[in-house]
């Protein structure tokens, strides 16, 4: 898959808060952007912004204020406003967004065990491109079996601050991480 291979080499993900975040990602470091929150007003900057570094774009669909959570709303995004995938937490988008030709990321929050066997059960109905696990921190605990039930490519998000914890990710069978941490965009090594 495309994205993979774009990962490879370039693990790190930044994750956009708002616009001004865009101004601080290193454009020989970073090759994926999720946009973690938006106003539908300011959306259209922000993508262009974002698509002048010359990064596949994902929106976080469910965070946007403004837009509808439906199929127009996915069809809108991906034929207007050009991003190249979303992210979300619910499968009908995911079925959606893929009718589009956009990439898919669900996002799967592991508290225990049984958001683990719901979240493999969802994975399995939506089919997505990759899968998000939040906390991030958990994956290292989680990769195993979540690989032995899934053949889906697995980004950590969400609580990682430091190299020391990305290393531990990384040395994982984990495709990438996604972080709002600045200087890890830089120097993640």
């Amino acid at each position: 898959m495309y994205i993979e291979k774009i990962l490879k080499d370039h693990p790190i993900i930044a994750a956009i808060k708002d616009v001004d975040d865009l101004e601080q990602v290193p454009k020989d470091k970073i090759d994926v952007i999720f946009i973690l929150r938006s106003r539908l007003s300011d959306l259209n900057e922000i993508i262009e912004k974002a698509m002048d570094l010359d990064v596949l774009v994902f929106l976080h669909i469910d965070m946007v204020k403004g837009i509808g959570k439906d199929k127009e709303a996915i069809r809108y995004l991906a034929q207007e406003i050009g991003i190249d995938g979303i992210m979300t937490t619910k499968s009908y988008l995911i079925k959606a967004a893929k009718k589009e030709n956009l990439i898919t990321i669900q996002r799967l929050f592991m508290l225990d065990s049984e958001s683990l066997k719901t979240g493999v059960n969802i994975v399995k109905s939506t089919n997505p491109d990759l899968i998000e696990v939040l906390p991030g921190l958990v994956v290292p605990t989680m990769v195993d079996k979540l690989k032995s039930k899934l053949d889906i490519p697995i980004i950590a998000g969400g609580l990682v601050r430091n190299r020391e914890q990305v290393s531990e990710i990384l040395d994982k069978d984990v495709t990438a991480i996604s972080t709002s941490q600045t200087d890890l965009w830089e120097n993640y090594k």
